[in-house]
């Protein structure tokens, strides 16, 4: 058994909401179980809070996370080119939005240039870019480096 941790404690370590740990991970049937209340100290009133292995929990996480990930978009032809997001979209074969959503991202990461009424991008950084998202319900936490 592994060092015993609060779902709060492990939330901040991770950069992580405790409220969205609660309400997402807490109700799965994977999730590991409590070990045992916190033993209190002083004059504390009210619940302990509940103690976790920290290594269960971390499995946990990674296979959840394994999980929700997004499959990797392949690189398509001429991934030196540079076309609009949309021309990007219709390469490999996904809907625009799973592309322009990443807008912002892209425009801070990805070469550009503008031409005219168009914003032309890398293709080959646009799907770097793609394939290190996160996935659905997978916020990146507080702490962490956004994609290199």
């Amino acid at each position: 058994m592994g060092t015993l941790i609060t779902l709060k404690e492990w939330a901040a370590l991770h950069g992580r909401s405790y409220g969205s740990i609660r309400n997402t991970w807490v109700g799965d049937p994977d999730f590991p179980k409590p070990k045992k209340p916190r033993s209190r100290t002083g004059l504390g009133a009210g619940t302990p809070a509940l103690e976790y292995d920290r290594d269960e929990l971390d499995d946990f996480a990674e296979r959840w996370e394994a999980a929700k990930r997004p499959a990797s978009l392949p690189m398509p032809d001429g991934p030196e080119e540079y076309r609009t997001l949309g021309a990007i979209a219709r390469l490999l074969g996904v809907d625009g939005k799973t592309v322009t959503q990443y807008r912002k991202t892209l425009n801070e990461q990805v070469d550009h240039a503008d031409r005219g009424a168009r914003t032309v991008y890398h293709t080959r950084g646009v799907v770097e870019v793609l394939n290190k998202r996160h996935g659905m319900g997978m916020a990146r936490p507080r702490n962490a480096r956004p994609p290199e």
